[in-house]
């Protein structure tokens, strides 16, 4: 076993995760123009990547410990395969007469549960390999996700730009709308091949949990703990606020700040990037707990702002609040989950993410419904009636409108993409009550203090000994 290895092929297999993301919502507004799909669609299309790796979590938590975390990564590879093929031939089988919209769903279902499985066998192996330093190392781990939105991001913007597919495909013909986001697609092969090289080779661990002989029935046991229920309400709510904004990115800054947004996907990406490795000597020195507190403090001012962004200045103002808010989340709640149920293990990670996934499948469908409702609602009827079909504004029919006309549909378009995000802004008020209450009880008991298998409590050189 060569733990160096495993980590680093762990940060690829999220890089292919990550792509996936990224180069999805990048590519939400070219499908909804090759396909005719309105917004509700697309969130539900974008929402199925998380069912999917709910779903996968959600199985994989109860057998991964039985499996093992190889073969786990090993059924992610063939996902991640599967379903980025079938993303690439949509078009040629919607000639054929499928649904682009079924098959779409079905592809992205695939590729959220090689998601999901990566996450199953990459967090308990971080966790086993650095037992004396859990969120520290899957802080670093998980920054590997803002490092592949970042970086398949550029690559993403790149296309376009080779492309000249403008914002809003202004310009450019179907063929080349159709031809660009295949091209992104493909992208995605690249870190899986890459991944699925380097664990095939090497030896791995058994979970931390297996080797120090925690039985099953105890395992199952934690995820009935009070504590950790309401841990898994804050994931309902974290994941929300991180990662179906986020997925919405494009969607919505294309029609409220002009932009595209995966640029400011790439700028949040580059600040979680860094910050993250720093997550250690942060949480050492104010606890995850108060990490968390002030990140939700943050998240609620920073994504409400985003809502009121008008152009890039504006945008990237509130996206720096907004980023400074998310960077910690998702990590930093796996890892205390780690350090204080360590006897729930592989499981009650799993559980974890499969609890945030399920809530972003349920919010980013919520947020493209509220996109839809508010905008048509504020289209006068006797406009709407000329522009939307089947429940979808169609452009061509928009620019044969005057331009009084024109400008009203705009309005309406930006009005209904600050609203989705206003909604979601909401949830990281509530987490700050919850944080804030859990740091401060803490504190009366004289601090955060991580729990170990053996019972006893970790000394600041242990906890220290990796940072």
């Amino acid at each position: 076993m060569n733990p160096r290895v495993l980590f680093r092929a762990s940060c690829i297999a999220l890089v292919a995760s990550a792509f996936s993301f990224v180069i999805r919502q990048d590519i939400l507004p070219a499908w909804g123009r090759s396909f005719d799909l309105n917004a509700t669609h697309l969130g539900v299309i974008g929402g199925m990547a998380f069912w999917g790796m709910a779903s996968s979590m959600a199985v994989g938590s109860f057998v991964v410990d039985a499996l093992g975390m190889k073969r786990m990564l090993g059924l992610a590879f063939l996902c991640h395969l599967v379903g980025t093929v079938l993303t690439l031939v949509t078009p040629y089988l919607a000639g054929m007469g499928l649904s682009a919209y079924l098959v779409l769903c079905v592809a992205t279902f695939l590729v959220g549960s090689a998601n999901g499985l990566v996450e199953i066998g990459i967090n308990p192996l971080a966790a086993t390999l650095y037992p004396t330093a859990k969120t520290h190392k899957l802080n670093i781990l998980h920054a590997w996700w803002p490092g592949g939105l970042m970086l398949g991001g550029l690559l993403a913007l790149s296309i376009s730009w080779v492309l000249g597919l403008e914002v809003g495909g202004a310009g450019a013909t179907p063929q080349a709308t159709m031809f660009g986001w295949q091209i992104k697609t493909a992208l995605i092969l690249v870190p899986m091949l890459i991944y699925g090289g380097l664990f095939l080779f090497e030896s791995f661990p058994v979970t931390e949990r297996v080797a120090s002989g925690v039985s099953t029935q105890e395992m199952f046991s934690q995820a009935l703990r009070p504590m950790f229920l309401l841990w898994a309400f804050c994931m309902l709510l974290t994941a929300s606020t991180e990662l179906a904004p986020q997925g919405m990115q494009s969607l919505v800054l294309e029609k409220t700040a002009g932009m595209n947004g995966t640029w400011i996907l790439i700028y949040t990406s580059f600040m979680m990037f860094v910050l993250r490795h720093f997550a250690g000597p942060i949480a050492h020195r104010l606890s995850p707990v108060g990490m968390l507190t002030g990140s939700a403090i943050l998240s609620t001012i920073g994504l409400y702002l985003l809502s009121f962004a008008y152009d890039f200045k504006t945008a990237i103002a509130a996206a720096t609040i907004y980023g400074l808010g998310i960077v910690y989340f998702w990590p930093t709640m796996l890892g205390v989950t780690a350090e204080r149920f360590p006897r729930g293990g592989a499981f009650l990670l799993g559980l974890m993410g499969c609890v945030g996934n399920l809530s972003v499948g349920l919010s980013q469908p919520l947020m493209g419904r509220v996109n839809d409702q508010i905008t048509f609602a504020a289209i006068p009827a006797e406009v709407r009636n000329q522009v939307v079909a089947a429940g979808v504004i169609e452009p061509d029919k928009v620019k044969a409108l005057p331009a009084d006309q024109q400008k009203i549909v705009a309005e309406a378009q930006s009005e209904g993409a600050k609203w989705s995000f206003r909604y979601v802004s909401a949830l990281p008020l509530i987490l700050v009550v919850i944080f804030g209450g859990i740091a401060l009880s803490d504190r009366a008991r004289g601090g955060y203090k991580p729990e170990s298998l053996t019972g006893e409590e970790l000394s600041p050189a242990e906890l220290a000994s990796d940072y």
